[in-house]
C-alpha cells in the first residue's frame, strides 16, 4: 500500500491541476479522490478498511507534526502577552494612561494590609473653608455661653426639619407609602454649622417593616427586585436605601453627596434645598441612632440643663478639631454624646454627680423609667446643689481633664447603662488597632445603653485613635494656660503631605 501511495504522489505533483475530459475541464485533484472513494466502496472489505485505515494513521500523523510546529509559535506569543500585562500593571497608579481593571482582591481587608494604622488624612482646598467663630465676650465662661446660643437647636430649625422630612416622604409616596418618615435637628442649621456637609446636624429617617420593604422592592416598576424575600436584613436594608436615594434625587429640591454603606448603619448624604436655604442631610432606612441621640439629649436636659449644654459643647469642639468623622474612623457625634453623659455620671467634683446611674432606657423621647427619673430628680435636689455653682465652661474644663488625666482608657469602659468607674464589660468586644510604629492598642470602649454588645470605637484606627489623643492633650494644653475659647476650637486643618488621598465613595 505504502507503495502504491509513493508512486501515487509523484503522478499526481507532475500532473497538471485540470485534465479537460469530453470538452469541460475537470480539477484533477478532485477526480484522484473520487477515483480513491470509488475504490473504497466497490474494493472487497477487508481491503478497504486496510486502506482506511492507512490513510487515517498518515493524516494523525501530518496533524501532530504540524502541531508542534506551531506549539512554540504559540508559546513565545502567550510569555510576549503576560510580559506586557505584567509591566502595564507595574506602571504608577495615577498616570496618563488608562488605568488596569479593577481585580476582586482590592477589598477592604487588602486595604487594611495596606495600611493597617489607618490612613492619614492630608489638606485639600476646600471652596467653603471652615473658620474659627469670633467672639463678642471676652471670658471664658461668657464666650462659651455665646456659643451655645449660637448651636442650640432653635424652634424654627426644627420646623425646617419636619417640613425635610415631610418633603422626603412626598418624595417617596410613590415608592413607598407605607413608610413613616422622621426628622431629627442636633444643632441649630439655620446658623451655618461648622463642616455641616461633612457631619450634617440632620438625621432623616425612613422606618417601614421589612415585609413593606420585600414587596416594593419586588414590584418596583423599573428595577424590580425578584430575590428581595432571600435577602437578609443588612442587605435589605441597603437595597431599600439604595432605590429610596434613585428615587429621591430624582425629584426637586435633593441632590446626591455621598454615600455610607460600610458602617454600622448605612446612610447617605443629600443636599436639600427648602425656603431658600440648602441643608445637608443624613438619609438612613430603619436606623435608630438618631432617635437614640435625640432621646439621650432631651433626657439629659430634663434632669440637668447644664448635662444639655456641656453635650453640645463638646460635640462642636469634636467637630471643629476632626475627630467627630465617623467615616474617617473617628468617634461618632453620638459616641461623644455618651462620653459627655458618662463623665457627668462618675465625676465628682463636689460630692454629687450631675447625672444619675442611668440602668433602663426607652427608644422614646424619654430615656428612663418613671423610679429612675423620680430617684435621680431627689438625688439633685437634695444633693449639695453643685449643678448650680458649676458654669458649663467649668464643666467642659473638667470634662477635658478628666478624659486626659484621670480616665483610664485602656482598664476602663464607658457605660452610661452602669453610670460606675469599672473595666468594660465582658461581653463588649475589645477593638484593637494598629499603631503607625507596629504596636497595636486598645481603643476606647464605648458601650451603647441600647445594645450593650456593641462598642462605639469598632470602626477606630491606629491613625483616629492617636488624633483622639492629640486633640485631648492639646486641649488640656491650652486650658492650663487660659487660653480663649476662640484658640480652642480653631478648625483643624490636615497637614500637607506629598501623595493626594484616593477618592471615591464609601459603598459596597
Amino acid at each position: 500500500m505504502s507503495s502504491l501511495l509513493g508512486q501515487l504522489t509523484p503522478l499526481i505533483s507532475s500532473t497538471p491541476s485540470t485534465v479537460r475530459i469530453g470538452g469541460r475541464d475537470v480539477d484533477f485533484n478532485s477526480m484522484v479522490l473520487m477515483i480513491i472513494g470509488l475504490f473504497f466502496v466497490f474494493a472487497p472489505l477487508d481491503v478497504g478498511q486496510l486502506v482506511f485505515a492507512s490513510v487515517g494513521a498518515i493524516c494523525y500523523a501530518a496533524v501532530h507534526v504540524s502541531r508542534k510546529v506551531t506549539k512554540p509559535v504559540f508559546k513565545s506569543s502567550e510569555l510576549a502577552r503576560r510580559k506586557q500585562q505584567k509591566a502595564f500593571e507595574q506602571q504608577p497608579r495615577w498616570t496618563s494612561k488608562a488605568p488596569p481593571p479593577r481585580s476582586k482582591t482590592n477589598d477592604r481587608s487588602a486595604t487594611r494590609e495596606e495600611h493597617p494604622s489607618g490612613r492619614r488624612e492630608c489638606r485639600q482646598e476646600s471652596l467653603c473653608p471652615v473658620s474659627a467663630p469670633s467672639f463678642e465676650a471676652e471670658s471664658f465662661d461668657a464666650q462659651v455661653q455665646e456659643l451655645l446660643t449660637l448651636i442650640s437647636p432653635s424652634q424654627e430649625g426644627s420646623r425646617l426639619v419636619q417640613d425635610i422630612a415631610s418633603a422626603v416622604k412626598k418624595g417617596l409616596e410613590s415608592l413607598i407609602p407605607e413608610a413613616e418618615v422622621l426628622g431629627f435637628a442636633s444643632a441649630d442649621i439655620l446658623r451655618g454649622t461648622a463642616f455641616a456637609v461633612a457631619i450634617p446636624e440632620v438625621d432623616i429617617v425612613l422606618n417601614a417593616h421589612p415585609s413593606v420593604f420585600v414587596h416594593r422592592l419586588q414590584n418596583h416598576p423599573s428595577k424590580p427586585l425578584p430575590h428581595a424575600a432571600k435577602l437578609d436584613a443588612k442587605k435589605l436594608q441597603k437595597s431599600m436605601l439604595r432605590m429610596c436615594t434613585d428615587t429621591l434625587t430624582q425629584a426637586p429640591g435633593f441632590k446626591f453627596r455621598r454615600s455610607a454603606f460600610k458602617g454600622y448603619e448605612p446612610k447617605v448624604t443629600l443636599m436639600a434645598e427648602m425656603g431658600g436655604k440648602q441643608v445637608a442631610i443624613d438619609f438612613s432606612v430603619n436606623t435608630v441612632t438618631p432617635l437614640y441621640n435625640a432621646a439621650l439629649l432631651t433626657e439629659c436636659g430634663q434632669i440637668e440643663p447644664k448635662a444639655k449644654e456641656l453635650i453640645l459643647l463638646v460635640r462642636r469642639w469634636a467637630k471643629y478639631r476632626g475627630i467627630s468623622h465617623a467615616a474617617k474612623g473617628h468617634l461618632s457625634p453620638y459616641s461623644w454624646s455618651l462620653l459627655t453623659t458618662y463623665f457627668l455620671q462618675v465625676w465628682s467634683g463636689e460630692d454629687q454627680p450631675l447625672l444619675p446611674n442611668i440602668t433602663a432606657f426607652k427608644t422614646s423621647s424619654s430615656l428612663l423609667r418613671k423610679q429612675h427619673k423620680e430617684r435621680a430628680e431627689a438625688a439633685f435636689v437634695n444633693g449639695n446643689q453643685s449643678a448650680a455653682t458649676c458654669s458649663t465652661a467649668t464643666l467642659f474644663k473638667e470634662f477635658v481633664h478628666f478624659y486626659c488625666q484621670t480616665f483610664n482608657w485602656r482598664n476602663e469602659g464607658i457605660s452610661v447603662r452602669t453610670g460606675k468607674r469599672a473595666p468594660p464589660a465582658h461581653t463588649l468586644p475589645l477593638q484593637i488597632v494598629s499603631m503607625e510604629n507596629g504596636a497595636t492598642a486598645v481603643a476606647p470602649s464605648v458601650e451603647d445603653p441600647f445594645e450593650p454588645r456593641r462598642n462605639h470605637s469598632d470602626a477606630m484606627t491606629g491613625v483616629s485613635l492617636c488624633r483622639l489623643r492629640e486633640e485631648l492633650a492639646r486641649a488640656n494644653t491650652l486650658i492650663a494656660k487660659d487660653a480663649q475659647l476662640q484658640e480652642l476650637i480653631e478648625p483643624w486643618v490636615p497637614p500637607d503631605v506629598d501623595a493626594a488621598p484616593e477618592a471615591g465613595q464609601d459603598e459596597e
